[in-house]
């Protein structure tokens, strides 16, 4: 059994959040597991919730929800985990049988939630606990690296839930507002699974529409800062608009550019998560018989992705382009959290003890 503590990131309250010594978890059901945690990043939300902008999050809580892990201990009733086994973790842990699980919301379950926010606690820590470990767990492949897959589960996921939602073919044009790792990961997958006809990624940081360009993401991009998107849009599809956008800037002036450029009948699947009120234009809306779509996403289409990732037809490792031990977490939120230094997305390698 673990004893003793551990460093992991901690809320405190809008704002205040520290790299502290807590207890390491102990198993207190027969299906839970204990991980230490080999590989995690910081997401965009974890940003939201320690500026205060998601009123679920309980204080204090260890934060973060992407990881890998390494089983370390199991509870008398898990049957599929080994100590020593690697393995990637769902954000979220859901119990199948509260109304939101029933509702196909598991990422709202009413019994646990997502890693870091609510009822759990989070993996920007050395050890993890990780309820009905045996469902929640996917075992890592012996041909892959953490790095591979540690954005399987949030980011490629979500950003497989709004192309989806996007209802995105090889007939389609579609358009990613806000090429962060979300909407890079849209990108991605509609590009490489669904097919898309064309990709146009639309960002104001000229770094992420290279980024995305050297890495054969997209089909086109627009900057912005310095070009007419609506123009550039009417130029690239021959004036028709883009048949979906996929949304991911979280921002009003965001929603509104994706509501412009979509074209009549067209889809809006906004992924973002917005952390201060919109203003939405219905007239707008209404009159263009815009279908707008949006939501935490549903851990779908996880096993194909892995399966291209293993084929090598997907590829999302360019995003991490930071990488240090939890010793260096806070400087990992000022830099992710600012967009300093190109940061895409940060990850985090375990905490380093001087020998």
């Amino acid at each position: 059994m673990l004893q003793g503590m551990m460093k992991a990131l901690v809320y405190h309250g809008p704002g205040n959040y520290s790299l502290d010594d807590v207890p390491v978890p102990k198993i207190t059901s027969p299906t839970d597991a204990i991980g230490k945690v080999t590989l995690a990043a910081i997401c965009t939300s974890d940003i939201h919730m320690v500026q205060g902008h998601i009123p679920t999050a309980s204080i204090p809580k260890i934060v973060g929800h992407e990881f890998c892990v390494e089983i370390v201990e199991t509870g008398s009733e898990v049957t599929h985990l080994k100590p020593g086994m690697r393995c990637i973790v769902f954000p979220a842990v859901f119990c199948g049988r509260c109304k939101m699980c029933q509702s196909g919301m598991p990422s709202l379950c009413e019994k646990y939630g997502i890693f870091g926010v609510g009822k759990l606690e989070g993996s920007q820590a050395e050890y993890v606990l990780i309820p009905k470990a045996d469902m929640f767990c996917i075992p890592i492949p012996g041909d892959l690296k953490e790095e591979d897959v540690i954005l399987l589960p949030d980011m490629l996921a979500t950003g497989w839930f709004g192309v989806k939602n996007a209802e995105v073919n090889p007939e389609k044009t579609v358009a990613v507002i806000g090429v962060g790792p979300v909407g890079m990961s849209a990108c991605l997958i509609a590009k490489s699974i669904f097919g898309a006809k064309k990709v146009i990624a639309i960002d104001l940081l000229p770094e992420r529409l290279e980024l995305l360009q050297r890495n054969h993401a997209v089909d086109a991009v627009i900057n912005s800062s310095t070009e007419n998107v609506k123009e550039r849009i009417k130029e690239i599809t021959n004036g028709a608009g883009v048949d979906a956008t996929i949304e991911s800037g979280g921002v009003q002036q965001t929603f509104e550019l994706a509501t412009r450029i979509t074209k009549f009948g067209g889809i809006v699947s906004t992924v973002a998560v917005f952390s201060k009120p919109l203003t939405i234009h219905m007239d707008k809306i209404f009159s263009k018989n815009l279908t707008i779509k949006m939501g935490i996403h549903k851990a779908e289409g996880i096993g194909e992705m892995l399966q291209k990732i293993q084929e090598g037809k997907l590829d999302a490792r360019f995003m991490l382009t930071h990488k240090k031990p939890l010793n260096n977490i806070l400087e990992g939120y000022d830099v992710f959290g600012r967009q300093k230094d190109g940061c895409v997305k940060w990850a985090i390698t375990p905490y380093e003890r001087d020998s």
